[in-house]
């Protein structure tokens, strides 16, 4: 969950000279010992912030215009050691699901809130029942955030699944999947869930070279809400290997979407793309289209010094949008993180180091997070435009968490936002990016003299023109929104 605080608060507002953009600055919060807090989301002009202190959990509200605390009110979870896995809004309510012990058992529970804070429904989800340990399952929302799956592996082997239906709070179905020949750490990819409640489980099958009499493929499980059968549909890659790969649900279109970067040979190295279009409920309905990157493409996007004749390294695939006629924008980003032994005399170096067991030495970690990279396709697989978007990221022991950037969505274009250096004093700065792939590149704010270290990744987009960030400098927090 986002890490996001907001207690008191006296706003400084601007606008920036020449650009659009509104930005408001709350004054600074000082982090205690909460274990973690997330914005839930904004119902009747109020905002509600949810804070787990670890053994108490409650929602504040805040007014429209953030000028003070409406309300604080705790949410009364089970007793026996309650461990909420997550907090999300939707409509005029909000959700909080948690497991807790009961006789022994290992319990999973939602409870369902009103705007107010007021319980309005609550039902046990999974009864996992007496287990040498816990299970904390993973949670997928689906799109419309009607349908909520829990998922999580049993000794590595066998999967548990349960989706259930916010809208009835009723558990929809649960199974139990142990996938042939299935090595857990090496095959299993991604879990999806669709608007009607289907489960789409991505198993990503012999993807090694040194197996060459077993052509690498794409598994996909389609569970459909309310049948008993599972149909499962593999997609092979004609002899390539996935360097990295990541997809989506179509709701509209009832298809998978998929992105993904494709190696010949070394797995280290990838030498274009691949787009997948795959129809869950007609198998045979399917896109799967390849493209290799030109010489131009990858000088531009590399230093020259760099040979790039084998291909691409250190880049991934960050997120895909689905394009309302069934397309999509892959995006991606060039990302590493270097190791190094950290000197012995380095007392300014902060905790969040790595260290080694190994060794007893103290290690640094050098993050880079660089140009961004993107690729329209329309849906038969065919090649639409790509661009690359410039920036230069670099920090040290940080986890990356002022890194990257936070995609923000509109009926008309793309905003993805970054902070162009980590430093303390920095500019922010936007992409627009057009349905054409045309982009214009805009300064939002400077943060000299605000005190503010933006953190983009745990972003939220409150509305169509709204988003908020959160700021997290030297244990104090601030809480930016833009509004453009």
């Amino acid at each position: 969950m986002k890490r996001q605080l907001l207690l008191v608060v006296f706003l400084l507002s601007f606008t920036q000279i020449g650009f659009s953009q509104e930005v408001t600055v709350s004054a600074e919060v000082t982090l205690r010992s909460d274990q973690s807090y997330s914005i839930i989301g904004k119902f009747n002009e109020k905002t509600l912030l949810y804070r787990d202190k670890g053994t108490e959990f409650e929602v504040q509200a805040f007014n429209n215009d953030l000028l003070g605390l409406s309300w604080t009110k705790a949410l009364e979870l089970d007793k026996k050691r309650p461990e909420v896995i997550d907090v999300w809004g939707k409509d005029d309510y909000f959700y909080v699901v948690y497991k807790f012990k009961q006789k022994g058992n290992s319990i999973i529970k939602v409870h369902k809130y009103n705007e107010a804070a007021n319980l309005v429904d609550s039902t046990n989800i999974v009864d996992y029942g007496k287990r040498f340990y816990s299970p904390a399952p993973e949670i997928i929302l689906s799109q419309d955030k009607k349908k909520v799956l829990l998922y999580h592996t049993e000794y590595f082997t066998k999967i548990e699944v349960a989706v259930f239906d916010l809208d009835k709070m009723e558990l929809l179905w649960e199974k139990e999947f142990t996938p042939t020949d299935m090595n857990f750490g090496a095959d299993f990819h991604q879990m999806l869930v669709d608007n009607d409640g289907g489960m789409h489980m991505v198993l990503n099958r012999e993807n090694d070279r040194a197996k060459k009499d077993k052509p690498h493929y794409f598994e996909f499980i389609y569970q459909p809400a309310g049948e008993e059968k599972a149909p499962i549909n593999s997609v092979f890659l004609e002899g390539k290997l996935s360097y990295d790969a990541y997809f989506k649900i179509d709701n509209l279109n009832k298809t998978i979407i998929g992105g993904g970067m494709y190696s010949e040979k070394n797995k280290g190295r990838t030498q274009g793309y691949y787009y997948l279009n795959l129809s869950y409920l007609n198998p045979k309905n399917k896109s799967l289209a390849f493209r290799e990157f030109d010489q131009a493409f990858k000088e531009q996007l590399v230093d020259k010094k760099v040979k790039t004749e084998k291909g691409l390294f250190d880049v991934g695939i960050q997120d895909i949008v689905i394009r309302t006629d069934g397309g999509a924008i892959i995006i991606c980003e060039q990302l590493k993180d270097f190791e190094r032994a950290a000197a012995a005399t380095n007392t300014t170096t902060t905790a969040r180091g790595y260290y080694s067991s190994r060794e007893n030495g103290r290690y640094a970690v050098d993050h880079y997070y660089e140009d961004l990279f993107l690729f329209s396709i329309h849906p038969d697989g065919e090649h639409h435009w790509q661009e690359i978007l410039h920036k230069k990221q670099f920090s040290q022991d940080d986890d990356a968490a002022f890194s990257s950037f936070f995609l923000a969505k509109t009926s008309k274009s793309l905003r993805l936002i970054y902070n162009d250096e980590i430093r303390n004093e920095n500019t922010v700065s936007e992409y627009i990016i057009k349905g054409n792939g045309e982009f214009d590149r805009n300064s939002i704010l400077n943060t000299a003299s605000q005190e503010l270290r933006l953190r983009f990744r745990e972003s939220m987009q409150v509305a169509a023109n709204e988003i908020l960030v959160p700021s997290e400098r030297k244990s104090r927090l601030k809480l930016v929104r833009l509004s453009f």
